[in-house]
């Protein structure tokens, strides 16, 4: 399968999102969510068996990234199980690439088999995107263009604000919310607000910091394993993956 820069690169799309207890209505019981990254990652690791290392891989994500991914998933899995909550599968940074989706959803295990889609709906799935933020906040490492994109979005070390039109950056330091206890993501989302940036580029936010950036109508994309160059170029070039949700809890 070809591989694309993105979060996951899923070829099956589970079709049943809501596991239940028989006899209980859906309104009775709480549910937990289980983002399509991190079943990606039950699937690679538990249920195909392949090694950690080469997992990462096909999900194109960090070693560190693919085992957060697992433990999430399995404390996920053992909470609704022990507690009786309904399981929802949707969300997370993912990227499905619809050529390789059977009709029935299952790559592997289908019985109806399966074929690639034509070359004309995968190139429409894959088309540049219209850029419209001029200004940018990328999560940087070390506040350089030519350093690493920071992981982690309300505790990252700086922000770097990148006009496309200019083609300039000015860096925020970002550091005193490093160490907070708690509201490091709300502010950091509040700081690429007071910036002007229309979008945010990070490797994962949580539910806070989310809500605030998509209340002020900043969207935000993801980047793994890349410089902060590299991030703005697939930006621009509409490469990255944009993310309809939070893809980490509370404190990450």
């Amino acid at each position: 399968m070809p591989r694309k820069r993105c979060k996951s690169n899923i070829g099956f799309l589970p079709h049943i999102t809501y596991f239940k207890p028989s006899g209980i209505r859906m309104t009775e019981i709480g549910e937990v969510i289980l983002h399509h990254d991190e079943l990606e990652a039950i699937r690679l690791k538990d249920l195909l068996g392949i090694p950690q290392e080469e997992a990462a891989k096909q999900m194109n994500v960090s070693q560190p990234t693919f085992h957060r991914l697992l433990l999430s998933a399995h404390e996920k899995l053992a909470h609704a199980i022990i507690n009786g909550k309904a399981l929802k599968i949707e969300g997370g940074n993912v990227n499905i690439d619809e050529a390789y989706i059977p009709p029935c959803g299952w790559r592997q295990i289908c019985r109806h088999g399966w074929s690639k889609k034509s070359d004309a709906t995968k190139k429409n799935k894959t088309s540049k995107e219209e850029v419209k933020a001029m200004k940018i906040a990328i999560t940087s490492a070390e506040g350089t263009i030519e350093g690493a994109v920071d992981e982690r979005f309300g505790r990252s070390r700086k922000l770097i604000i990148y006009d496309i039109d200019t083609k300039t950056h000015e860096v925020i330091d970002n550091n005193k919310n490093m160490s907070s206890p708690q509201g490091a993501g709300i502010q950091s989302a509040q700081n690429v607000v007071n910036a002007g940036a229309g979008a945010v580029i990070s490797g994962h936010l949580g539910p806070n910091a989310f809500r605030v950036l998509q209340a002020a109508g900043v969207d935000v994309y993801t980047a793994s394993n890349m410089t902060v160059n590299q991030a703005i170029q697939a930006y621009e070039q509409g490469k990255l993956t944009k993310m309809n949700g939070p893809d980490v809890s509370g404190h990450w």
